[in-house]
């Protein structure tokens, strides 16, 4: 059975829907029937495969959706590429970015969300994440809308036009920090990040053993991209320093995979030189602004 059943149902939309997915069909097919249970029908749906290693099984799921376009990655690449090659890719100014277990729980709530991000000019809207397992909210409830340092890569809408603007997603990140290294870059050249606490998404976190999660490459990134997410992008002698800071300060509190963390933070320290081109550095009195905006979005 199609989720959707005709073509005529479908009503033109400025916003397309960009799911990465990889070896995940049977999850990726209760997301798109969730999304389609919703209201969701009306919007161009694009998947990026990102290499799995049973491809006709994400062909048969994103096949039942009319319309939709399924990318496929050769070789794995990570969520970064995946998610710059779905926005290059769309011909809609916006994108509702979700993981391939994540939805909205309203449709009418993400619609008014999107009238107010074209009317407020925002680039990036990110929104609550609902545990479908144990209920718990990313956010606290009582948190109101407003300026956001950061953002969830599975729960946002993005304008696209100026996130490809800037260079989007720093590829090389592969996954780990590569959201809030965005919202960084986003923040640094004036363009809005916003909380909207009217959306939820709903996320069927779900881990399953033939998933074949590497945790060392887990760890080793984010050692690595905790570095580079502050190297890259602030001067060098305070940026540096404060990027090791934050990557020896998650791995001394995750105990486990050691010797992959202090690879990745040497991986960080050498390739901020190697990747001196892709440097983007701010004054150092937008570094001292940037983390006394993050503070505040903490509280």
């Amino acid at each position: 059975m199609r989720f959707i059943v005709a073509w005529e149902q479908m009503k033109p939309s400025d916003l397309a829907i960009l799911i990465p997915t990889r070896n995940r069909p049977a999850i990726l097919k209760r997301t798109l029937e969730e999304l389609a249970a919703r209201g969701f029908g009306g919007h161009s749906l694009l998947v990026y495969d990102d290499a799995s290693d049973e491809p006709l099984e994400i062909d048969k799921v994103v096949s039942l959706w009319p319309g939709a376009r399924l990318l496929r990655g050769k070789t794995r690449c990570g969520q970064a590429r995946g998610r710059n090659e779905l926005m290059r890719s769309t011909t809609c100014p916006y994108a509702l970015f979700l993981d391939d277990d994540s939805w909205p729980e309203h449709h009418a709530a993400l619609m008014t969300a999107l009238k107010d991000v074209r009317d407020d000019g925002i680039t990036i809207a990110t929104f609550q994440y609902r545990s479908l397992g144990d209920g718990k909210l990313s956010k606290p409830p009582e948190r109101q809308r407003g300026p956001s340092a950061g953002f969830l890569g599975g729960a946002s809408l993005f304008h696209v036009p100026p996130v490809l603007a800037i260079g989007g997603y720093r590829e090389f990140f592969v996954y780990g920090y590569e959201e809030p290294e965005l919202a960084m870059r986003h923040w640094l050249r004036g363009l809005k990040v916003e909380y909207f606490p009217g959306v939820v998404i709903a996320h069927n976190h779900l881990e399953k053993p033939d998933e074949k999660r590497d945790h060392r490459e887990y760890d080793f990134l984010y050692a690595r991209n905790g570095v580079l997410m502050s190297s890259l992008n602030m001067p060098l002698w305070f940026g540096l320093p404060h990027g090791l800071a934050r990557s020896l300060r998650r791995s001394l509190h995750r105990k486990q995979n050691f010797m992959s963390k202090l690879s990745g933070t040497l991986a960080g320290i050498k390739m901020t030189f190697s990747l001196w081109p892709e440097r983007t550095p701010c004054s150092w009195r937008q570094a001292f602004r940037w983390i006394q905006f993050n503070r505040q979005c903490a509280r």
